[in-house]
């Protein structure tokens, strides 16, 4: 009869208690199928682990021996159970998540902050990259996660909204436009833009697709790629610029930040994930997401 985890416990709890009578109320089981099965795992070893006298139970120096191991074969079971039960439900393991400078700081930063106050085995790595990039990322399988602004129409890809975000305007205080007590994007028209590369980002396509909507041609003076570098730009007096209206949380006084009336202009976030992910981690974090966005939202 081979070795079993059974025999290992009960001749763990035998070996602390020193009594059958105790470690059969301990188990939860009669004596004499506790006392068999010690005497087939000492026929197993081919050495007696107890001596047994009618006042006392004894470890032999073969049973101290093999309470050694027999303590560690257990410990590294329990020590496998626990890690497999955590991985199973998410609670462990590492995260690539793809992102923007801008989506960091409009929120993800806390975001992952709180998941990993929640979830402290699980490992985040942020992987700072153009939204083009992260696409490519995902369907190559180098990332988990991606947050950007607009969901790709990608097979293959899920978008799921993290949160929303609204666009507003960034533009000097000595601008000639600062003092309008209301804006609409049409007033723009004649405005020098500085913007993102829109070759590496929907977000700016979107942006410029609805300024043509609204009968004009960006003037883009200035391109960049990323938008913390909008922000130094427009500080210049170089232009102006719709950005996401988080972006004023990390400017100087020298920028003026207004929302235009009648705007359908939107700079929600999304989570992307692969359609087929199989990893419970990365399916916490979503579920993660969702309740903690529910949770921020206003009203």
């Amino acid at each position: 009869m081979p070795i079993e985890l059974r025999h290992l416990r009960y001749f763990a709890v035998v070996a602390e208690e020193l009594s059958f009578t105790a470690a059969a109320n301990r188990l939860r089981i009669s004596q004499p199928p506790l006392s068999q099965q010690i005497r087939d795992l000492e026929d197993e070893v081919g050495a007696a682990l107890f001596q047994r006298t009618s006042r006392r139970v004894r470890l032999t120096a073969a049973g101290d021996s093999f309470l050694v191991h027999a303590r560690a074969i257990l410990a590294q079971v329990d020590s496998a159970r626990r890690e497999a039960q955590a991985i199973g439900a998410g609670k462990t393991g590492r995260l690539l998540i793809g992102t923007t400078g801008s989506i960091l700081r409009s929120g993800l930063a806390d975001l992952l902050a709180a998941h990993r106050h929640e979830y402290p085995e699980v490992t985040s790595t942020l992987i700072e990259q153009a939204p083009a990039l992260q696409i490519r990322a995902l369907q190559e399988r180098s990332s988990d996660i991606s947050f950007i602004r607009l969901p790709p129409a990608v097979d293959g890809l899920v978008a799921t909204l993290a949160w929303k975000e609204d666009v507003v305007l960034a533009m000097s205080r000595i601008h000639r436009l600062a003092n309008r007590k209301r804006l609409v994007l049409r007033d723009l028209r004649d405005e020098e833009f500085v913007a993102l590369v829109p070759e590496s980002s929907d977000f700016a396509r979107s942006i410029q697709e609805s300024c043509v909507s609204a009968g004009f041609l960006p003037r883009v003076a200035h391109e960049v790629v990323d938008a913390q570098s909008i922000v130094g730009l427009v500080s210049a007096g170089f232009g102006v610029a719709l950005v996401p209206a988080s972006i004023s949380r990390f400017t100087n006084r020298e920028i003026l930040f207004r929302r235009l009336a009648a705007s359908t202009l939107s700079a929600d976030v999304y989570i992307v994930r692969r359609d087929e992910e199989h990893s419970q981690v990365v399916r916490t974090f979503i579920e993660f997401s969702r309740k903690y966005a529910a949770r921020r939202a206003p009203g």
